[in-house]
């Protein structure tokens, strides 16, 4: 099912890309590993012909202030979103990223176009039970509603709340 939020993935994209113009973090996406297996086509300068060999990380890592951050987008077009779709080696990730004093998190856009970041320690025990999520569920567990920082753009920034949720509950050093 790779690339099907590939919408809401841009829109994520265009929200780090802001945040790093504002000089907030700095970002870079991740992706699967592939082997080369042959050249490309001529029309596209630098294209290759490649297979994947291994599992894909999660969608992206960023950094504000020496804090790390590891994410992956996720979209649901329904009323519930099954956690599930967070798949176990991007779980794994997560966990591993978090051993190293690093957060992680998803940014969720639900079926009403509400944008969420839900960190991971948040999230981890709908993920390990295999629990869909709806508005409610969002709601009761303190998941994180992106915010607008300026009038003439949409509500593109999650660090925000991030980093008071951070802070707040002592996660990590923000």
């Amino acid at each position: 099912m790779a690339g099907r939020g590939i919408v809401w993935e841009r829109v994520c994209n265009n929200s780090r890309n802001k945040l790093q113009q504002d000089g907030r973090i700095h970002w870079m996406p991740m992706h699967p590993p592939v082997l080369k297996i042959g050249p490309g086509k001529k029309a596209n300068r630098g294209s290759f012909l490649a297979v994947r060999t291994g599992k894909g990380p999660p969608d992206w890592i960023a950094l504000h202030n020496g804090l790390s951050i590891l994410g992956d987008d996720k979209d649901s077009k329904q009323t519930r979103w099954s956690t599930w779709n967070l798949k176990k080696h991007q779980a794994e990730a997560f966990d591993r990223h978090e051993l190293q004093n690093g957060i992680s998190c998803v940014l969720l856009r639900m079926s009403d176009n509400s944008r969420w970041c839900i960190p991971w320690i948040m999230l981890k025990p709908f993920w390990e039970s295999r629990a869909t999520i709806g508005l409610e569920d969002l709601q009761s567990m303190g998941a994180l509603l992106w915010e607008k920082r300026e009038e003439d753009n949409p509500n593109y920034d999650w660090l925000s709340p991030l980093l008071r949720w951070i802070k707040e509950n002592e996660v990590a050093d923000a």
